[in-house]
């Protein structure tokens, strides 16, 4: 005869143990790069009939070793982690990266001396492909702001930082699309030291091609 409960009822049955389970496994750490932790925008840059608008963050640099620029990174909501990122609203908190460690050291020994730029765009058509046919989006911030207008990532003191730094002169400039509609050139990222512009929980301003304030962000080194 079969004994299906020879421990008499007690429980594990005279002794036999089980080895605990495995513990689970440890959540991945984040890369370590350029994060955007907050933004906030004074308008939406998007007219009634096209929805809600489409922020994107692109990383500019220099393009090879010319004195123009190119985009090297794009975060947004047709992004994959962890570049992914939706805003629809003039507000967003998160953490969304916008330039890996390795993507910027890579840079820095591609283009010694050189920085990258911050750059937002409201996109209307084509995800993350930077579309204008205004060739001197950057001229009017470059120049009121003491061409301080790039960011470059150091170590103070142990800690990983993000501040202002010299952006290449010459403009960025790119072919409008005779299909799509031109994107809304938000704004080039400018540290708020340079700006002496300041608000609470945000250290980066967004300044228009005119210089205008059309918003401001967070950027933290990780």
């Amino acid at each position: 005869m079969m004994c299906l409960d020879c421990g008499g009822g007690g429980g594990s049955g005279g002794g036999g143990s089980y080895p605990p389970p495995p513990p689970a496994p440890a959540p991945p750490t984040p890369a370590t790069g350029l994060y955007m932790t907050q933004a906030h925008f004074t308008q939406t840059f998007e007219g009634w009939l096209k929805g809600s608008p489409e922020f994107e963050v692109h990383i500019l640099g220099q393009q090879g070793q010319t004195d123009s620029l190119t985009d090297y990174q794009c975060a947004g909501e047709r992004q994959g982690s962890p570049y992914y990122f939706d805003q629809n609203t003039l507000d967003w908190n998160g953490s969304v990266m916008l330039f890996s460690q390795a993507q910027l050291d890579d840079y820095h020994n591609k283009h010694p001396g050189q920085n990258v730029r911050v750059y937002v765009v409201e996109d209307d058509d084509t995800a993350c492909q930077i579309k204008t046919d205004n060739p001197d989006v950057l001229a009017v911030v470059d120049s009121l702001n003491h061409w301080q207008t790039a960011g470059k990532d150091t170590t103070e003191n142990g800690n990983k930082t993000f501040n202002s730094a010299r952006g290449l002169q010459k403009l960025l400039a790119f072919l409008a699309s005779f299909i799509n509609t031109n994107d809304e050139m938000v704004g080039n990222a400018v540290a708020d030291s340079v700006t002496g512009e300041y608000h609470d929980g945000f250290d980066w301003i967004v300044r228009s091609a005119r210089n205008v304030t059309n918003g401001w962000i967070k950027l933290e080194m990780r």
